[in-house]
């Protein structure tokens, strides 16, 4: 038996699937703003009502939103301390771009100056002295992660990494990023995604510390995993080094679950929610993806992200309409039923006025829709024409022009759309299952590998270099627990460096495989 977890912004989701993949139970509750209260609580429902005993259980799997949701929560993000490497110093301010609230939780950069010049043997980092004053705010409270940017990092691995062993030498615990893992080229995009891991790793280990204990009360003493960006597997220990990477995983098990559900390969998934909606394009049961961060304007970096295209809102934003033209304000709470007038209060929800045109839209015993005569009418039909259009206009950017893709709803607020509001898109569907498409999504991810490396050549031939690359991608995705007979090359891209002096070729490979439980 398997456990899936989705931990949105407004519920969290727990679905109980068989070995066959069969879904056995499904259980809800609300999450809450320390998320592991509200994963204990949809857990143990899940457990009381499945009555199955904790050693069935082989494996749990969690997709969150919540990360994604945090990026601009002071509060819970980490002061980051910034250290460059180069030959001289980088005259470029860090984070430019980024909102205020970000960029004031990282240091001023400290300089570590190479005194070798780039070639084969990379680059020597002149004297480690420069981090003495880091080590004083580290002591001081002041710095509670690190980033270390190379210039040519993608290249010269080892000065990241001897700064890196410096600081652990003082600082074992201390979460340190280094760009180089993070592939691009570009030194923008490589350090601002050093710098948002940084930022997210003290929530994600303090997350992940009360899960732990969380899931030991219940007796569960088997492992669990997060989901990635992309939709795959990964450990507690590279969530922990990589907090990045479970960014937008929420969204991706929702879309993937969404096209599980519905039985079908290539769909065009929307998953609405109560605080935003998000769509994309699935092909072959999976989300392309993309070079970039589409998800946070202004946060340019270079990450791997499945090609989901958000909307700031969900059917628990309160509308209002100004001169005709119709906002919609931030939720109050998650928990629509303590304030939409749906449900007997007196806040109007983009629920209420879709509930006023459509009541039957879906069955909730809490509801008291006598409420919402008193709800003019021709403002709800603004409110839902609004909605209606921005998602239609998503749709018309992913529609496929070759052919007609099914539309799949999902999230728990997609029984209120009825499929006539969506005009030219003739099969639009609302599969079973609809709420929990996330948990099932996560509970069907599998394991993979990325790897984006650059090499010298050395006297090999390509082909050597990259066979080699891809027989090492494939054993790393191996020991990460997929099954060997399962395990294939999902693409390998060559980038060669053709100004540079010397035989250079930057392999990127990704191996994705089964997991063995």
């Amino acid at each position: 038996m398997k456990i899936g977890i989705d931990i949105g912004g407004t519920n969290t989701h727990a679905v109980l699937v068989s070995g066959d993949g069969k879904l056995k139970m499904v259980s809800s509750s609300l999450t809450t703003p320390d998320v592991y209260t509200g994963v204990y609580r949809s857990m143990k429902a899940l457990l009381q009502k499945s009555e199955i005993r904790a050693e069935e259980v082989k494996g749990i799997y969690i997709g969150t939103t919540e990360l994604m949701n945090a990026v601009y929560d002071e509060k819970v993000l980490a002061k980051t301390a910034l250290i460059r490497i180069a030959r001289r110093p980088v005259n470029i301010t860090p984070a430019l771009k980024w909102p205020a609230t970000l960029r004031r939780l990282i240091t001023e950069p400290y300089f570590m100056e190479s005194d070798h010049g780039y070639n084969k043997s990379g680059g020597r980092i002149a004297d480690f002295k420069p981090l003495e004053p880091l080590y004083q705010s580290i002591a001081d409270g002041k710095v509670e992660a690190v980033s270390i940017v190379g210039s040519y990092s993608p290249l010269y691995e080892n000065e990241e990494v001897a700064v890196k062993n410096e600081i652990g030498k003082r600082f074992p615990e201390m979460p340190v990023t280094v760009s180089h893992s993070f592939g691009s080229l570009g030194f923008v995009e490589r350090e601002n995604a050093a710098l948002l891991n940084s930022l997210l790793s003290k929530m994600l280990e303090k997350m992940l510390a009360h899960l732990a204990d969380g899931f030991s009360s219940l007796l569960l003493e088997c492992p669990f995993w997060l989901t990635q960006n992309n939709g795959s597997l990964m450990s507690v220990d590279q969530a922990m080094k990589f907090p990045v990477l479970t960014l937008a995983s929420g969204a991706a098990n929702s879309l993937k679950g969404a096209a599980k559900l519905s039985g079908l390969q290539d769909v065009i998934a929307v998953d609405i929610g109560g605080s935003k909606v998000y769509a994309a394009r699935v092909a072959g049961g999976e989300l392309p993806e993309v070079m970039g961060s589409s998800d946070f304007p202004g946060l340019e970096a270079g990450l791997e992200m499945p090609e989901i295209i958000s909307l700031p809102f969900g059917t628990g934003n309160r509308p209002v309409i100004r001169k005709g033209e119709v906002e919609l304000l931030p939720l109050l709470s998650n928990d629509i039923k303590q304030y939409g007038v749906a449900w007997g209060g007196d806040v109007l929800t983009v629920s209420d006025c879709f509930l006023k045109l459509f009541p039957d839209a879906f069955y909730d015993p809490g509801l008291q829709t006598e409420k919402l005569k008193y709800v003019p009418a021709n403002e709800c039909a603004m409110v839902v024409q609004y909605v209606v259009q921005k998602i239609k206009e998503i749709l018309d950017r992913l529609q496929n022009e070759e052919r007609n893709l099914p539309i799949v709803l999902v999230g728990g607020g997609s029984p209120l759309f009825n499929p006539k509001l969506f005009g030219k898109y003739e099969k639009v569907l609302n599969p079973a299952g609809y709420p929990y498409s996330g948990a099932i999504g996560a509970c069907d991810a599998a394991i993979s590998e990325v790897s984006d490396k650059v090499y010298w050549l050395n006297d090999r031939s390509k082909e050597e270099v990259v066979a080699g690359a891809a027989s090492a991608c494939k054993l790393d995705a191996i020991k990460k627990g997929a099954d060997p007979d399962t395990v294939k090359l999902a693409y390998i891209e060559e980038y060669p460096f053709e100004y540079m002096k010397g035989e250079i070729l930057r392999i990127k490979i990704k191996a994705v495989g089964e997991q063995i439980l």
